[in-house]
């Protein structure tokens, strides 16, 4: 994960380099030597997954490309603040670390208050009809509106498992764990929003220099005020990506591609029968697209 941009690119070693600073964690190291346990970590899953979107473009921008907008997933949204000009990655480091830090302390502690917790997810309906049927519950949640046909719910896994049968007589087809630790962007969060808005109160925030869209609104950001307090409320309220998804379609033009700037191509097959996201996470594929933009 972003090893082949630090090898290829002399600006990506600098921003490995800044982020160990901020952090005090060797994210070369942890990258290439670090144990599945040990990258599992919250901590470290979230800064390394941080730091391989934000590695890729400094690296598409370095090689002349221009981005129009922006947009990221739960954790991928603070690394579209910070490229579309709403944060630096300084500040972007120390938000990852002190999100990170504060997810696995309430994580644990709504462990302790209600047991095992987890997610799952629930293929072959959309949101609206994965939170209807849920809605009367207080111990799970719809928490990530993937794709039409894809929910994610978290909460008490007692919880998980005893609606399984509900969501399969409405048309769900699969319910597949999720290896995670908590219930992520749920009101069972709620505990940790006033701590992550103090410990971000002094943290510069700018209005954005180019288009951002929402994760948790699905609509674009348009102030620094506005990115601060969507970010905090985001813990808390579930990920609308399918409608984020929807804005990017009406703001793409004939000259532009939509790019999953990152590791792997999880949003690109979510969005694949709805647009074309063209993966771009690895120096191979960003060297492809490169080529092709020249000819």
């Amino acid at each position: 994960m972003a090893l082949d941009l630090y090898r290829a690119s002399s600006r990506v070693r600098e921003l490995f380099t800044l982020a160990g600073d901020i952090t005090h964690v060797n994210l070369r190291n942890l990258l290439e030597n670090g144990g599945t346990k040990e990258l599992q970590q919250t901590k470290n899953t979230q800064l390394a997954v941080t730091l391989a979107s934000r590695s890729a473009h400094v690296r598409l921008t370095e090689l002349g490309h221009a981005f129009a907008a922006h947009g990221g997933f739960s954790l991928g949204e603070l690394s579209a603040y910070a490229g579309s000009g709403i944060i630096s990655d300084e500040t972007l480091f120390e938000l990852v670390a002190i999100r990170a830090a504060l997810m696995e302390q309430e994580a644990q502690r709504i462990q302790a208050a209600h047991g095992e917790v987890g997610m799952a997810a629930v293929l072959g309906l959309p949101y609206d009809v994965v939170s209807g049927l849920i809605k009367d519950r207080n111990d799970v949640y719809a928490a990530n509106d993937n794709s039409p046909v894809q929910v994610v719910i978290a909460g008490a896994l007692k919880a998980i498992e005893e609606v399984q049968e509900l969501l399969k007589e409405h048309g769900a087809k699969r319910i597949v764990p999720l290896r995670v630790s908590g219930p992520f962007h749920t009101p069972l969060m709620e505990g940790a929003v006033p701590r992550f808005e103090a410990a971000i109160g002094s943290l510069p925030f700018h209005d954005p220099a180019e288009k951002v869209v929402s994760s948790v609104t699905g609509t674009f950001i348009t102030s620094a005020d506005r990115a601060k307090r969507t970010l905090v409320t985001q813990l808390s309220k579930p990920v609308r990506w399918t409608k984020a998804v929807d804005t990017i379609i009406t703001i793409q033009d004939s000259d532009s591609i939509v790019g999953e700037i990152g590791h792997g191509e999880v949003l690109a097959k979510l969005a694949r029968d709805r647009i074309c996201v063209l993966p771009l996470g690895s120096e191979e594929r960003i060297r492809e697209f490169h080529e092709g933009t020249r000819q």
